[in-house]
């Protein structure tokens, strides 16, 4: 919709030439903090995700509970691992 305010203004001269050039100025950006907080939430609730389904196969898998759970060990190792690496990249400033 931002295309109707730059009809009034395409070279960005401040010109209104149609009398909308100040029509839906508002930026609909999130804050950083919010951005950061969904990130986290995201990174943590996927890899809990991944972990449950990917033991719910492997319980379909293996015939006894404990190897299914044994099965998934170094899964679960490598999950924390991306989860610990995701949010330590998350945790960097970002530079200009």
């Amino acid at each position: 919709m931002k295309i109707v305010s730059l009809a009034s203004d395409p070279l960005g001269r401040n010109w209104n030439l149609f009398g909308t050039a100040h029509w839906l100025q508002r930026t609909i950006i999130p804050d950083a903090a919010t951005v950061w907080h969904v990130h986290v939430g995201l990174i943590v609730f996927g890899h809990i995700v991944s972990v449950y389904l990917a033991h719910r196969v492997a319980l379909r898998i293996f015939p006894t509970h404990r190897q299914a759970v044994l099965s998934q060990l170094p899964m679960l190792a490598l999950m924390v691992c991306f989860t610990t690496a995701g949010l330590w990249i998350l945790s960097q400033p970002l530079e200009a």
